[in-house]
């Protein structure tokens, strides 16, 4: 791995709080795309504004629910909306709320997700219980 590569994968963890498949993928294809992401992300996702961060992680993970974005998705921005100090409960509430808007579908991956990050112990939605 490059001196660069390595850099901007540290970086987009530091930012952000997590790391996903797509970070390393983006590093293996262009760098300096990369590095792009990570520069708008620092100017503008974790920038002072009016919204705090807390705010910013439920409404991207609603958003994410709302495009029935993948269940693995959804966990890192809900583990981050956690880490930025919106309760499972307070998130949770937040699926509740707009799944009238944003569908049966959407609600179970959102829920997924939830288990996922904060309930593991609790078997997986996503999966035959039973055929007869």
């Amino acid at each position: 791995m490059t001196a660069n590569k390595a850099t901007e994968l540290e970086r987009v963890t530091r930012l952000r709080g997590f790391r996903y498949g797509l970070h390393d993928f983006l590093a293996e294809l262009d760098v300096d795309a990369l590095k792009a992401v990570n520069d708008h992300v620092e100017a503008h996702y974790l920038n002072q504004s009016l919204l705090d961060r807390k705010t910013k992680e439920l409404l991207i993970a609603i958003a994410c629910m709302a495009c029935h974005d993948l269940v693995s998705h959804m966990q890192i921005h809900l583990h981050a909306a956690h880490k930025a100090g919106a309760t499972p409960e307070e998130i949770l509430e937040a699926i509740e709320l707009v799944s009238g808007w944003t569908g049966n579908v959407a609600k179970i991956k959102a829920l997924e997700a939830w288990r996922a990050t904060f309930r593991p112990d609790i078997p997986t939605i996503d999966r035959v219980v039973e055929l007869r």
